[in-house]
């Protein structure tokens, strides 16, 4: 089979897999890495009015729209790696800040070489975007041993919590490192190490603050009721100020993911 031919093989069970209503965020580009195809879901995600706008465009040609028409070096990142699939044949993940929709979007992309196997040679690339989100670890161990869980009351696992108790970016990230269990001081490090002035006392300041608009009494109280609200699972958008686009391994990639994330990223196959 030629790879033309292969590619069209390739691009018909593609639409075939993802159908129309997919919730998967996907897309697929040519050998000169033009965009032949993208889901719904990806056109939802990146913010164009339909998927006829991306059709037969470049990176370059969308890069507006993705909000780094201004940022050649980011530009320029992203190309890279582009070529280095072709050029490797290998699959790889990266996480990526970019601005889609007038805002910064945290996700973990999949990108795929396809290669025609009669002609060992590089047709085209399949790329796939999944949220970025930890894991409920809770909830699963919950799960192990039969228990129904903490704060059931307060459980809401189907809304961002931010939207029930709308915290202020920097509000957000010390009560995520609280969370994980990082001491006044070490927050205060870490905060400032990514950009953020602040003291260990303006720290527990903030803590006072949550406290209060947690209606609880004490640090304990404060993590057990955030916890109960799912508030661990949710990446404060302030620690990812910076736009940027890194590779990670399989492992790295995979921790971050939610479990009622399904992904089609290893099943899918062109058949």
């Amino acid at each position: 089979m030629g790879d033309r031919e292969y590619f069209a093989h390739y691009k018909k069970s593609f639409e075939t897999v993802f159908g129309t209503n997919t919730d998967e965020c996907a897309f697929l580009k040519d050998a000169d890495f033009r965009y032949q195809a993208i889901t719904d879901k990806m056109v939802e995600y990146i913010g164009v009015d339909s998927a006829e706008y991306m059709l037969g465009k470049t990176l370059v040609d969308v890069a507006e729209v993705l909000g780094i028409g201004n940022d050649s070096a980011l530009l320029e990142q992203m190309l890279r790696q582009d070529s280095t699939i072709k050029r490797t044949q290998e699959r790889r993940v990266y996480l990526e800040v970019l601005v889609c929709r007038g805002r910064n979007n945290i996700s973990v992309m999949y990108k795929s070489p396809l290669i025609n196997p009669d002609t060992n040679n590089f047709v085209g690339l399949r790329g796939q975007i999944n949220k970025l989100i930890l894991p409920h670890v809770i909830k699963t161990l919950f799960k192990m041993h039969g228990s129904r869980g903490l704060l059931i009351s307060h459980k809401n696992n189907k809304k961002n919590p931010l939207d029930e108790y709308p915290l202020t970016n920097i509000q957000h990230m010390v009560l995520f490192l609280a969370l994980n269990n990082y001491s006044y001081s070490e927050i205060a490090l870490l905060l400032s190490g990514f950009g953020h002035q602040i003291t260990p006392i303006r720290v527990n300041d903030y803590l006072e603050q949550l406290k209060f608009i947690f209606h609880v009494r004490n640090k304990n109280q404060l993590i057990e009721k955030a916890i109960g609200l799912n508030f661990h699972t949710f990446f404060p958008i302030g620690l990812f100020s910076k736009l940027g686009s890194i590779e990670v391994s399989d492992d790295e990639a995979d921790i971050v993911h939610s479990e009622e994330v399904t992904s089609l990223r290893e099943s899918f196959v062109a058949s």
